[in-house]
């Protein structure tokens, strides 16, 4: 992840644990949709299971996140009580890459 300054459509995701053992920090880069999300709910609920209790937080401030996928994610932080932490411009409306995709093949 170093050096590369270009974004990316790719999720990226790095787990880090707290020297002192307080905090695991699970943090994304890329684009976070709602399709790349089925596949960032396992590794946060595995990180939870091996945490031992300690607070686990989604860092996605370097992320990229569609619109449709904040409300899922707002609704899966809730449930799991795993706070998430986004940017100030990171929220994007751009449509889903399953639109782009569809209106791409027309």
């Amino acid at each position: 992840m170093k050096g590369n300054t270009l974004p990316s459509d790719k999720l990226s995701v790095v787990v880090r644990v707290d020297v002192d053992g307080e905090q695991i920090q699970i943090a994304a880069t890329g684009r976070v949709t709602a399709t790349s999300l089925q596949g960032l709910y396992p590794v946060v609920q595995r990180t939870k299971g091996l945490g031992g209790g300690l607070d686990v937080q989604m860092d996605l401030t370097e992320a990229t996140v569609d619109a449709d996928a904040l409300q899922e994610l707002q609704v899966f932080a809730e449930l799991y009580e795993v706070p998430v932490r986004l940017g100030t411009n990171n929220v994007t409306a751009l449509p889903s890459r399953d639109l782009q995709t569809t209106s791409r093949a027309a």
